[in-house]
């Protein structure tokens, strides 16, 4: 796939920057909707899947909802290759192999975005036990030292991502141990309509993040809904 097919300039703060966005394992809930929501949001991307022909059929499908070329599917290999910042939408269990698979392709200065969360569900949901602390520092100890993480949706309700014509209207978090690399993550997601971005601090943050996500799944569980999220009250 030719790489200005990956390309995408957007403008942030009045200024004309060009990026290049890719989801890895972007044909799931999470990366559906992550992708939907910033392509709605008149953002170029790239979605990846072990299967190419997955990401083309479901770019095309997306495409046609939005009524915009603006998404792109190949091969997880060429999107991680290709692609400035990538997001790892895969499920968390399949995030060590797929990370250490391709290892070798992520480059310096590229930012990972993981939005992954430790939850499994045997006799009830529950976080994983990890000796660091978090999945998304579980991830930190697994990916190159040039590789910079950013720990991102988190909290959204995967499902309600995938549905662009509903409004999300709460927080969401954002966290890692590079300011720089925050802000320019920062800089992508904040064009979502009707969803503001909390600045959540280091990436040791994410401990907090994804128990709140397990407390949002007990919540849903209890009270039969699907939608359950967060907003912050007297934050300006």
């Amino acid at each position: 796939m030719p790489t200005s097919l990956l390309i995408c300039r957007h403008q942030i703060f009045g200024m004309k920057q060009p990026c290049t966005i890719g989801l890895i394992g972007g044909t799931g809930t999470e990366g559906r909707g992550i992708a939907l929501r910033l392509a709605a949001a008149g953002l170029e991307l790239g979605v990846g899947s072990r299967l190419p022909v997955r990401a083309r059929e479901l770019a095309s499908e997306l495409n046609e909802q939005l009524k915009a070329g603006r998404i792109s599917g190949t091969d997880n290999a060429t999107l991680i290759s290709q692609s400035e910042i990538v997001f790892l939408t895969v499920p968390f269990v399949h995030a060590d192999a797929v990370l250490q698979e391709h290892r070798e392709r992520f480059f310096a200065g590229q930012i990972l975005v993981d939005v992954t969360v430790p939850v499994v569900f045997d006799k009830g949901p529950r976080l994983l036990e990890l000796a660091e602390g978090s999945g998304a520092e579980h991830i930190r100890n697994r990916i190159p030292l040039h590789l910079a993480l950013v720990a991102a949706f988190k909290t959204l309700p995967a499902h309600l991502l995938a549905h662009a014509d509903s409004w999300l209207d709460c927080d969401e978090f954002i966290c890692s141990d590079s300011v720089e690399a925050k802000r320019r993550v920062l800089d992508l997601v904040s064009r979502i309509p009707r969803l503001r971005w909390v600045d959540a601090g280091s990436l040791s943050a994410s401990r907090s993040l994804e128990a709140m996500t397990l407390l949002a799944i007990d919540i849903n569980r209890r009270h039969k809904v699907q939608a359950s999220r967060f907003r912050l009250v007297g934050l300006p």
